[in-house]
């Protein structure tokens, strides 16, 4: 199933490995930048909303864990679109995936707003463009070197995310998460778009599927850092909104980051440590896990013929796609410059990324039938009996968080969002075509 260029990429990648690029990819913005204007959408329920959409986001990855362990490689969610459902939905996944990357403007904002915290003095946007330079350097110059900063960065990250919960557990009121009009203080509405927004934050392990030609035994692995990782980063949020919510009134850390919280229970020295640690260096280790994976899938749609061949070229020195991880560079500089909201960002990737994702959820209803040997003897196996109700079941908890984050969007980059789409429906109706003709041409006639 590999590709010339995909053949190129080393598999260097164990199960250390991945488990820290899953956390590193998954604990970062999403509850560090997400949990204030959750707060402010549904209180101290921003508790359960980050149980529901953990739990939810545990249904989405079961039919990938299925189509990985089953054929694991690299691009993933555009292998199996394309697969399982045709070359044009993989594409249009592909691309879904482009739109869906501003959040790596929204890794780089959130990291400088709170390294402004620490240091008052620092510009926020060109400490945006320093930080997105620098891991952009890194995963230019390898991934093996790249995966063993994630491996440190994971650890400091939990340490100071500890710190955060040990000192704040102790002032956790349970008895105050006990009425209706504290968990759901804006109704229900309220409740549901801070599922779509903080689903975010747990969504991650995923997009870990995408490395399946970089791992040493992807087919065991894959599943079990997309189930358990997404179920033990679940737990951990939990904790952490319990003390988020509690500790302080509500209304003084609605649409507020975590730091306001940490400095009111925490002595100086530890609270800069939470702050670095936690915060700088989470958000840091997410940044650099994304532009581990995030050219995955443009190396195959260009060995396909979707793109320019050269544009997915994987060099021969470093073994990484520098042309992708350049464009990538660039599309965050310009959200960066572009000067739209972190939650704003936030909606409008997320969103793209659900949306795309529902493709290869849906295409792994077919493996069962055209890869019926590579299913049966998948170290991970689901029978067509729990198979189908969970591909179900996925479907419709994406299709909910899509719709709860969408309808929280100002109207005009809405607008943006959908002529954005409609574009790329377009292009893959026109490429496709394109495509067709070029393979009909180039195949040699029979005498």
């Amino acid at each position: 199933m590999a590709s010339n260029e995909e053949a190129k990429l080393k598999k260097v990648l164990g199960l250390t490995d991945v488990l820290a690029l899953t956390v590193g990819l998954t604990i970062g913005p999403g509850v560090l930048v997400l949990m204030g204007p959750g707060i402010g959408l549904t209180g101290k329920g921003v508790t359960l909303a980050f149980l529901i959409a953990g739990i939810a986001n545990c249904i989405n990855v079961i039919p990938m864990a299925q189509l990985c362990s089953a054929m694991p490689t690299t691009g993933a969610g555009y292998r199996y679109s394309s697969l399982l459902l045709g070359p044009r939905w993989g594409f249009l996944f592909e691309l879904g995936v482009l739109m869906s990357k501003v959040t790596i403007a929204l890794f780089a904002l959130s990291f400088a707003q709170y390294a402004q915290g620490v240091f008052p003095d620092l510009p926020v946007r060109w400490t945006a463009f320093a930080i997105l330079t620098f891991f952009f350097m890194i995963n230019v110059a390898g991934l093996r070197s790249a995966a063993a900063l994630q491996r440190w960065l994971v650890v400091i990250k939990l340490s100071g995310l500890a710190v955060f919960v040990f000192w704040g557990i102790s002032a956790v009121d349970i008895a105050s998460f006990a009425h209706k009009s504290a968990l759901l203080p804006n109704g229900t509405n309220g409740l549901l778009q801070a599922v779509g927004l903080v689903a975010y934050s747990s969504f991650g392990a995923v997009t870990v599927a995408e490395l399946g030609g970089e791992m040493k035994r992807p087919a065991r692995d894959l599943p079990i850092v997309l189930i358990f990782g997404t179920l033990g980063v679940t737990i951990l949020y939990v904790i952490i909104a319990l003390v988020a919510a509690s500790v302080l009134p509500v209304s003084d850390v609605a649409n507020k980051p975590l730091t306001y919280v940490a400095q009111s229970i925490m002595s100086h020295g530890f609270y800069l440590y939470f702050t670095i640690a936690g915060a700088i260096v989470s958000i840091g280790a997410t940044l650099n896990g994304v532009f581990q994976w995030i050219t995955k899938g443009l190396i195959v749609a260009c060995e396909d013929g979707w793109l320019p061949k050269r544009f997915g070229t994987v060099s021969t020195r470093f073994g990484t796609p520098h042309f992708c991880l350049i464009f990538f560079y660039g599309l965050g500089i310009a959200v960066i410059a572009s000067g739209i909201t972190v939650v704003d960002i936030a909606r409008l990737g997320f969103g793209a990324l659900l949306t795309v994702n529902m493709i290869p959820i849906a295409a792994c209803a077919f493996l069962p039938r055209k890869y019926p040997t590579e299913y049966a003897n998948a170290p991970f196996h689901l029978k067509p009996v729990l198979l189908y109700p969970c591909i179900a079941a996925a479907l419709a908890c994406m299709a909910g968080q899509v719709y709860s984050l969408l309808s929280g969007l100002p109207r005009h980059l809405l607008i943006v969002e959908g002529m954005l789409f409609s574009a790329a429906v377009i292009y893959v109706v026109i490429a496709g075509r394109r495509r067709d003709y070029t393979q009909r041409h180039l195949q040699p006639k029979s005498s």
